[in-house]
């Protein structure tokens, strides 16, 4: 079976490799994020009452712990060589050129979709948001929540907290101990004690667990690519997604009578989505895994465990999420002996655009909301949703094949292309 993953050895050196797989996984995780808010949230039509089953189809939160872990991992794999002034200077000037062009006008389009509906924010969520500093939690009590019309904007904030921190391993490579010690400390502290922790920093710190996993996987020793191949990968992404519904960390400390009111954006309790993300992209990124069969039954038994109790206590049908995660989980075990990775094709491509797909869904889901066909009916929901897909899809490829290889050159290399 040949491998998604393209060869890094062939790459060019003037360009960053390209691992189709990564590319799945992030194809993957904007498909969970998607579902969550044409279907959870119901957006385009709010006014018409999905069935509980159909909306706990969904991934979203998951899918932005997934966007994390692969943000650390791709930025270690690709600045490997050997820290200096220089290089950090380079690997900055690539990222703000990387992201600040679609993301600035992404704001401008939030701006506009504001207009348009009418849903305006307050001037300093606006300001907030062109220098990236929207956070749910707040700052000291401080409000700077992100725009109601693209909410999803809250995990850039995060992101870019986490390319600066980036520097620190960099430059200092510290112990794994220090890299993830202080921060179990700091989300552990927010979830039991927020008055002792702020939230926005204890959410920061339970976020940086997943990106600097990804970040440690990326030091982890390369595998022979067959056997990487080999590896069940549709297993792996039922688990993320079992682990989403059925909340199993979360379950598993709420029975030990662990409880906490308000944890923040990401907290301790998003953990039990970690042990299936780390086989997932150490699968896909040819990555030695330590400990593979002991993370490969931590993962299960983070889904098995809590949905044994809630079978137990006659509870399952009380949720459609809980019944949504057993199904999956009783998938990922039917399919454990599958490892084919062609089924991940076409979301290799989603991931290719998945950057301007992100920052953009959301107001175009409220631009469309807004437009005069019907909203009570399944048909006006249908009509709705292509005419949301043909946008999202059409101007996230524009944005990411055209204009950003387009800014790119123009500044990096000087030249001026064609548009």
């Amino acid at each position: 079976m040949t491998p998604l993953m393209a060869d890094p050895q062939k790459k060019s050196p003037a360009r960053r490799p390209t691992d189709k797989g990564l590319e799945a996984i992030r194809g993957i995780a904007m498909t969970f994020v998607a579902l969550s808010h044409v279907l959870y949230l119901d957006l385009l039509t709010p006014d018409l009452n999905f069935p509980r089953w159909l909306r706990s189809i969904e991934g979203g939160h998951a899918g932005v712990l997934v966007f994390f872990v692969l943000s650390g991992y791709v930025l270690g794999w690709t600045n490997s060589r050997t820290f200096s002034r220089e290089a950090a200077r380079d690997y900055l000037r690539r990222r703000l050129i990387r992201l600040a062009p679609i993301y600035l006008l992404a704001v401008a389009i939030t701006t506009a979709v504001m207009w348009v509906t009418g849903l305006w924010a307050p001037l300093r969520v606006i300001v907030g948001s062109v220098f990236c500093l929207q956070n749910f939690n707040g700052y000291f009590g401080f409000s700077l929540n992100p725009p109601l019309v693209n909410n999803p904007l809250w995990s850039l904030n995060y992101e870019i907290l986490y390319y600066g921190l980036f520097l620190i391993l960099w430059r200092f490579e510290p112990a794994s101990k220090w890299v993830f010690g202080p921060a179990l400390l700091a989300a552990t502290l927010s979830w039991f004690a927020p008055r002792v922790m702020p939230l926005f920093i204890g959410s920061y710190a339970a976020g940086w667990l997943f990106w600097a996993a990804g970040w440690w996987l990326s030091r982890r020793p390369q595998l022979d690519r067959s056997m990487a191949a080999r590896a069940p990968i549709a297993t792996w992404v039922l688990l993320i997604f079992a682990s989403h519904q059925i909340s199993g960390a979360t379950r598993i400390l709420n029975a030990l009578g662990l409880y906490s009111n308000d944890a923040g954006m990401v907290s301790i309790g998003d953990l039990g989505i970690l042990p299936g993300l780390l086989l997932l992209v150490s699968a896909l990124g040819g990555r030695q895994l330590t400990g593979k069969r002991w993370i490969e039954l931590l993962a299960w038994t983070i889904c098995v465990l809590p949905l044994a109790g809630i079978i137990c206590t006659g509870r399952l049908l009380n949720n459609p999420a809980w019944l949504t995660g057993l199904l999956a989980v009783l998938m990922a075990g039917g399919l454990r002996a599958f490892s084919s990775e062609r089924w991940l094709r076409p979301f290799a491509w989603l991931g290719g655009i998945s950057y301007a797909f992100y920052v953009l869904h959301f107001p175009l889901l409220y631009l469309v909301q807004d437009m005069p066909i019907p909203r009570t009916t399944v048909e006006g929901f249908l009509v709705r949703l292509f005419i949301w897909i043909g946008l999202i899809l059409g101007l996230s490829w524009l944005l990411e094949r055209r204009f950003q290889p387009w800014i790119k050159a123009r500044i990096l290399v000087g030249r001026r292309p064609g548009f």
